[in-house]
């Protein structure tokens, strides 16, 4: 009897772990197991700061042609960056171009020089939550509104800025000035009397013009002129009094006003307007030039300048 208790032990040691092999099969207790753990983390909407739009929220525009305007913004989710899906920017006349320039909404064509908007701003890294915006305005016109003509600083660059469950965030920036331009263009490159006898005016229907556009953002730009003698090529010069002008081409050339070497107002109705419709004479004016021929003393070419100063 004695022999069998160790035979009796191993049984029962053995049995105790088939035991324990089942109840572990039957639980799920083993010595090491993975289970799934999760959590959910709410959106956090983007969000922007700082916008500065031109040279510190000036903007100069240029002569007679459109000019880029580039506005930069910080676009931050704490989500990660690429959650922002994009950012749309505007710069808008806060008076007359804002019903039509909604970051989405309406055509800057139908509302020159009051609207502008870029769907398609680019980004450079800033760090794992925030980018750098760069939202660019090409057509940027030369006649768009400034605050001095309109006594009011009406205007703003927006930053719309979209995440990946359409949560929209907006800032809008209220200090940005459109500094005046004061400039003109004449349409012509020389004026040219043709050819002439000695003691012979202009004719008064034969009148030369000049064409002068305003090249600027200021409602009406008048005009100053000045001019120099006519030295001629092979003999004498044509004084710059002999050059005369008048704001009409009917005029008798002895009532038109001659021209001097300093600068002369050119008469309360020789203004431009604003030239927002360039492809009309609207935003042009025109002054038209006789000139009388001494009868003795000259001969040949005669050329001087004639100078055109906006006021």
């Amino acid at each position: 009897m004695t022999n069998l208790k160790p035979i009796l032990v191993i049984a029962t040691m053995f049995l105790a772990v088939v035991m324990l092999w089942q109840v572990a099969s039957i639980t799920g207790f083993l010595t090491n197991e993975t289970i799934p753990a999760n959590v959910t983390i709410g959106d956090a909407p983007p969000t922007i700061d700082t916008i500065t739009c031109g040279n510190n929220n000036d903007i100069t525009p240029l002569a007679c042609q459109n000019t880029t305007v580039t506005c930069y913004g910080l676009v931050t989710d704490t989500n990660g960056v690429a959650d922002i899906q994009y950012v749309k920017g505007d710069l808008i006349n806060r008076d007359t171009g804002k019903g039509m320039c909604l970051a989405g909404t309406g055509d800057p064509a139908d509302n020159p020089g009051n609207c502008y908007y870029n769907h398609n701003c680019t980004y450079a890294a800033v760090n794992s939550t925030t980018r750098n915006y760069t939202c660019t305005f090409s057509e940027f016109r030369y006649y768009t509104m400034n605050a001095d003509t309109y006594a009011v600083l009406n205007w703003s660059g927006r930053f719309y800025a979209t995440d990946s469950t359409g949560t929209v965030s907006r800032l809008e920036e209220r200090t940005i000035l459109v500094n005046d331009l004061k400039a003109i263009d004449v349409v012509e490159t020389f004026l040219n009397f043709g050819s002439m006898i000695l003691g012979q005016n202009t004719a008064n229907d034969s009148a030369v013009n000049s064409t002068i556009m305003n090249c600027g953002n200021i409602l009406n730009v008048y005009l100053n002129v000045s001019g120099t003698n006519l030295p001629c090529s092979s003999q004498g010069t044509i004084t710059v009094g002999n050059l005369k002008y008048n704001l009409t081409d009917v005029s008798e050339y002895a009532d038109d006003v001659a021209l001097t070497t300093t600068s002369t107002d050119s008469g309360a109705d020789a203004k431009v307007a604003i030239n927002d419709i360039p492809t009309t004479l609207w935003g042009k004016t025109q002054i038209f030039w006789k000139i009388g021929i001494p009868s003795t003393g000259v001969k040949g070419l005669c050329t001087g300048n004639i100078t055109f100063y906006a006021i």
